[in-house]
């Protein structure tokens, strides 16, 4: 018990001193680049609320004429806000992101189907197992495709 108990001592340690370092930087995260990075860290220290804060940041930095950089961050956006249970908001930035890649990027991308899968899980979430699998089997085909593409 002993061992595990420093074991656990030393890694809760490690993690308030991950959190601080990531506080401290925070002071100095201006750019869309450095704001998703720190949303990263936060969400893998389970900080959700910091990582949301740092992702709607990265939000409002991008510059018009840049809209394609828009997917993978409102996917993640809305990721975390499922990880919180803000299930229908989570959908909604979801729904955003794969409508930009829709309308600015296309769909034969891995992003793009990584955001299918991820708004598959809110569905799930909400209990709407329909839309979840059309969108997990929308998501595999875009997968499949980009795949044969590549052989």
């Amino acid at each position: 018990k002993a061992v595990v108990s420093t074991q656990s001592t030393g890694k809760h340690s490690r993690d308030a001193e991950a959190k601080q370092l990531l506080e401290e930087a925070v002071q100095f995260a201006d750019s869309l680049s450095l704001n998703r990075s720190l949303a990263q860290v936060a969400c893998e220290l389970g900080d959700y609320a910091t990582a949301e804060k740092r992702l709607e940041m990265a939000v409002n930095s991008v510059k018009q004429g840049d809209e394609e950089l828009l997917g993978p961050i409102l996917t993640d956006l809305g990721q975390v806000l499922l990880l919180q249970g803000r299930t229908t908001m989570g959908i909604k930035y979801l729904q955003g992101a794969i409508d930009g890649y829709k309308n600015v990027v296309g769909t034969e991308c891995p992003e793009y189907a990584r955001s299918l899968n991820v708004v598959s899980v809110g569905h799930l979430m909400l209990g709407d197992s329909i839309r979840a699998n059309r969108a997990r089997g929308e998501a595999g085909t875009v997968l499949a495709n980009l795949k044969k593409k590549r052989l």
